[in-house]
């Protein structure tokens, strides 16, 4: 008994330890087509999944305003937030021939001119200071 009693014990303290420090942020998503389609949401926390393609989390929303919030908790770091809404329905998002998307897009700093560039172009940190990411919807005009 006393075994199980520690091991809970441990796991409850590493837990919290795990836990602690998570922010407590908020998505901010702007231009979206009310009714247009589910908004498609990935969080990147480094180069090589951004370019991987490999969430640190994913979700989707409704489109059922043109300003939508969203509450996350995140560890203190760096992230990218990408957002696509589905306005055909498919699940993905469609693109020209030349991968240039169809549908509207979102990135943290991203004017939706040309490419997005790279991760640390367009990171946004979140920390105690700097909870809010902002995420402007549109559609890409190529430069």
């Amino acid at each position: 008994m006393f075994k199980k009693a520690l091991l809970f014990f441990a796991l409850t303290c590493t837990a919290v330890i795990i836990y602690a420090d998570n922010i407590q942020a908020t998505i901010e998503i702007n231009g979206v087509i009310v009714n247009g389609g589910l908004l498609y949401v990935a969080v990147y926390s480094n180069e090589t999944d951004y370019k991987n393609k490999q969430a640190f989390v994913s979700f989707i929303l409704e489109s059922n305003n043109a300003r939508l919030t969203h509450s996350i908790e995140l560890p203190e770091g760096e992230y990218v937030v990408s957002i696509f809404q589905d306005t055909n329905n498919d699940g993905r998002l469609n693109e020209t021939n030349f991968w240039i998307p169809i549908e509207p897009v979102g990135i943290t700093n991203y004017n939706h001119r040309g490419s997005p560039g790279n991760f640390h172009r367009l990171k946004v940190p979140v920390n105690n200071n700097s909870k809010t990411i902002i995420v402007n919807m549109g559609r890409v005009r190529v430069v």
